[in-house]
């Protein structure tokens, strides 16, 4: 599958021409590779069909502000035909309720909260099998304690709860991270409380990979989740043993085809997730997640 790699809000079809048969709004967070590249599998398909996204990214891992006031202008979109977004802001949920609307709504990334607003008004779900990841993890660590970092809300926060199932409370420490401008500092206080323990690590997000955060982790058997340069990185200089990329381009191009299709679908579509290791670090179906 070709993915496209330019982004950005109100993208036209193309071909150029300027009617389409609609805007989709992607409502996603933070920007980094993660969520760009779901919307990059969404616009291939929007392309195809001649559909327009407009893509609204969170301001900061923690600040929704843009987002809402999108939503809150959101009967000046024209031709508005669905909504992909990312579920578990209260906010932002609540805000989707007040507006009325009545498009098509796919959530991508977690499964929405069972006391979500939006619980009867979702098309459909599009999402990795976080807590198969989460196992599948957990069944490679040997150490008897594991860090898992992950933010409060999104997929991260399954993959970690799922590893904490897998090998035990007693073993695994989940530390929730609200932004991944903190995780250094978060890391770096965890490792100062634990110097005589051998423990593995296991970043539930690709956000918190960096170098600042991988100097403190020096001789940890380090495992991730997604696929970005610090990660690649890591694997390739053998400090990271494996990473589990969900497949974002097509979770993007099912949530775009699920907003568009004439019947409701299945309310649950999981994509593929692919494991990256030095093996294999190098090959295309690998290196398409880091363009």
């Amino acid at each position: 599958m070709a993915f496209l790699t330019s982004c950005g809000n109100n993208d036209v079809p193309k071909d150029g021409s300027e009617k389409s048969n609609g805007t989709i709004l992607m409502l996603l967070g933070s920007k980094i590779p993660y969520w760009d590249q779901i919307y990059r599998g969404a616009k291939e398909i929007g392309d195809q069909e001649n559909y327009k996204i407009m893509t609204v990214y969170r301001d900061a891992d923690t600040v929704n502000t843009t987002v809402l006031k999108t939503l809150s202008g959101i009967s000046d979109i024209p031709n508005l035909k669905g909504i992909i977004m990312m579920p578990s802001d209260k906010a932002i949920e609540n805000m989707i309720v007040l507006t009325g609307t009545k498009v098509p709504i796919v959530v991508v990334d977690q499964q929405l909260h069972e006391n979500s607003p939006l619980q009867t008004t979702v098309r459909t779900t599009v999402v990795a099998d976080n807590d198969k990841i989460g196992k599948e993890i957990g069944e490679q660590i040997k150490e008897n304690k594991v860090l898992t970092l992950c933010y409060a809300i999104g997929g991260s926060y399954d993959r970690s709860m799922a590893i904490q199932r897998s090998l035990g409370k007693n073993r695994v420490d989940v530390l929730i991270v609200n932004d991944a401008n903190e995780a250094k500092d978060s890391i770096e206080k965890y490792v100062s409380q634990h110097q005589d323990e051998n423990f593995a690590v296991a970043f539930a997000t690709g956000s918190f990979v960096n170098e600042e955060s991988m100097a403190l982790l020096k001789g940890k058997s380090v495992y991730a989740v997604d696929m970005n340069e610090p990660i690649q990185d890591g694997i390739r200089n053998g400090d990271i043993i494996f990473t589990a990329i969900p497949n974002t381009f097509e979770m993007g191009a099912m949530a775009l085809n699920s907003v568009i299709s004439k019947t409701p679908g299945v309310s649950l579509q999981i994509v593929s997730v692919v494991y990256a290791n030095s093996n294999n670090i190098n090959t295309d179906e690998i290196q398409a997640f880091t363009k």
